[in-house]
């Protein structure tokens, strides 16, 4: 029996998610940004697990924007910690003074 590889997502309040991601290295290696996103939107209260298209999350200060990428080539390993911040539409586009 193998080990169950976890991460630990740190949320927008403080609240650390112990997520079990997988149980074999193979499985691992194989994990994307996709599959971390759809565990933590099961984990979320309420319907904020609905709305993952505003949700960013970031390792060792990369943001992890691409879907498709493993969680391994951002260095993601067992019991990494994850930053989950919300991405908050709008804001203002800036003139420049000449």
């Amino acid at each position: 029996m193998g080990s169950i590889y976890q991460v630990v997502v740190n949320g927008c309040n403080g609240v650390l998610i112990t997520l079990d991601l997988c149980n074999t290295d193979e499985q691992m290696k194989a994990m994307t940004v996709q599959h971390l996103k759809k565990k933590l939107a099961a984990r979320l209260p309420g319907n904020a697990g609905t709305c993952m298209d505003t949700i960013r999350l970031t390792f060792a200060n990369k943001g992890m924007n691409d879907d498709q990428k493993t969680l391994v080539s951002y260095g993601v390993q067992h019991k990494s910690q994850i930053q989950m911040v919300m991405r908050v539409p709008g804001g203002v586009q800036l003139k420049r003074r000449r």
